[in-house]
């Protein structure tokens, strides 16, 4: 059988009820990119990031019977790592001095935080794009998790409004009100850092 050729949910139908491994397998290599880099941008560390993503898929694994199938599967998958950063944000508070580790790209499947290519023909313009990115990832980062996770899968993943409030089970009208404080306080944060330009 041709798993790639499925569809969804068909492979969803052969993973859950029917427990075929394999099916889940390719379940997994459709949507592991996509969960990573949607985790990535909202947590520190990317051994954290490949941690709760493989929590999500197990838990995803052993909860697939229960899936009603309302809602699409990665839907369904984001909610369950949603639910996994929550908690790690809970335990972050927790620890004394968390560690903020922006210096080490993550990787090539979406994960790390680029805002715009740097300029190459003009090297001081390269150096002040790669701050700028820095200072914009690095604002991001410490926005509360609300508010991160809004901008993230609004302006960096460019999900519609629709989307973000099916992933994250809220009112659109309250998914736009998120992101338009999240977008003021992203504003301030780095207004002095974008008025030396001026």
């Amino acid at each position: 059988m041709d798993l790639e050729a499925l569809e969804e949910a068909e492979l969803v139908r052969l993973a859950g009820p029917e427990r075929r491994p394999e099916a889940f397998e390719e379940l997994m290599r459709r949507h592991h990119g996509r969960l990573f880099g949607a985790m990535a941008r909202m947590l520190r560390d990317r051994d954290q990031v490949e941690d709760l993503c493989q929590e999500a898929f197990l838990r995803a694994w052993r909860g697939l019977e229960a899936f009603s199938g309302d809602a699409a599967f990665y839907t369904w998958l984001y909610r369950i790592a949603r639910n996994l950063v929550a908690s790690e944000f809970r335990r972050e508070r927790s620890r004394p001095n968390p560690r903020l580790s922006l210096d080490q790209p993550l990787d090539d499947d979406g994960a790390s935080l680029e805002v715009a290519a740097p300029d190459a023909a003009d090297p001081a313009r390269e150096a002040a794009s790669t701050e700028r990115r820095l200072a914009v990832a690095r604002a991001i980062r410490d926005l509360p998790p609300d508010f991160r996770e809004v901008v993230v899968l609004r302006d960096l993943d460019r999900r519609s409004y629709e989307e973000m409030a099916e992933l994250l089970e809220l009112p659109v009208g309250t998914v736009r009100s998120r992101l338009h404080r999240a977008r003021m306080e992203l504003k301030s944060r780095l207004g002095d850092f974008f008025d030396q330009d001026a």
